[in-house]
């Protein structure tokens, strides 16, 4: 199912299926939406009659004009038009937002066109927030997974992650930010990574790794990122981040028996046979495996 019907679903109270429910509880919004969804609940929106309320209006001012004038009876109503205008503007200011939020789940990609016709393809389990509003004078995007950008010319181009700011001018390049893992790999022009305060400066084939709090310069002949032909492709990477990798191409959980994961792999994986990706990823590392639902074991031979 669609991110957009399965967030349709649950917004009209209907009953998810347990893979459904899996699906949502996984997206990056999951969380919001669920905040929302509780506030809302809680605001309890009262019938207001417009007559009955102008004359009771209409009375009071009576009563305040034989107290204080008509001075008093200005205060009050410049009270309460203060209180209405506060409480639309606390509405909308929580349920309103210019920002656009695009998410993949997991085992599927997806590509967006930025209001500039740059174009992003966003690998499984990512999403990008960004605003249309000033975009040509502000063009921000935030990442959080793993996305390919086709930069279209003009002024600064910024990303933000959790690790680090990327900055181009017009490009193509790729950002992969994990938990313990980022990288960026530029395949046209020049990026400029920040990354705890220091500045380098990517020229088009170099690569910009930190794992594990480890950083690594590299080098790639590749013009882009093979994912987006999907297929996985890694280069003295921790073993441990080819599985997970793995688990959101395939929706698969990954299990190891006396493995370690963190011995060093080289090779690829495709997107599209379960079997010859397990095959790719166990027959170099000397592993058996076993296919239990979405269950996966690799043991030693």
């Amino acid at each position: 199912m669609k991110k957009k019907d399965l967030i349709k679903k649950w917004l009209d109270n209907e009953q998810l299926t347990t893979l459904e429910s899996e699906a949502f509880k996984s997206l990056d919004a999951y969380d919001s939406y669920i905040k929302i969804s509780e506030t809302a609940k809680r605001i309890d929106t009262p019938k207001y009659d417009t007559d009955s309320g102008l004359k009771d209006l209409k009375v009071k001012l009576e009563e305040r004009k034989t107290i204080k004038g008509s001075k008093s009876a200005l205060n009050i109503l410049i009270r309460i038009a203060a209180i209405f205008v506060l409480g639309i503007g606390a509405y909308f200011t929580f349920f309103t937002t210019d920002i656009t939020s695009v998410n993949t789940l997991v085992s599927q990609k997806t590509s967006i066109e930025l209001p500039d016709q740059t174009i992003v393809r966003l690998n499984a389990l990512s999403s990008i927030d960004y605003k249309k509003k000033d975009w040509e004078n502000n063009r921000e995007v935030k990442l959080d997974g793993e996305a390919y950008f086709d930069v279209a010319k003009g002024k600064k181009f910024d990303v933000i992650t959790s690790s680090g700011i990327i900055s181009v001018l017009g490009t193509e390049f790729n950002i992969k930010q994990r938990e313990n893992y980022f990288e960026v790999v530029c395949y046209e022009g020049l990026v400029r990574v920040t990354y705890k305060e220091n500045i380098i400066d990517l020229p088009t084939g170099k690569v910009f790794k930190v794992i594990q709090n480890k950083v690594i310069n590299d080098n790639t002949s590749l013009i882009k990122p093979n994912w987006t032909d999907n297929r996985s492709t890694f280069s003295s990477i921790p073993y441990i981040y080819i599985l997970k990798e793995f688990e959101r191409q395939y929706n698969v959980t990954i299990s190891t028996k006396n493995i370690d994961q963190n011995k060093l792999f080289t090779g690829n994986f495709v997107h599209s046979d379960i079997q010859t990706a397990l095959q790719s990823i166990t027959i170099p590392m000397r592993l058996k495996y076993e296919i239990k639902n979405n269950n996966v074991t690799l043991y030693k031979e």
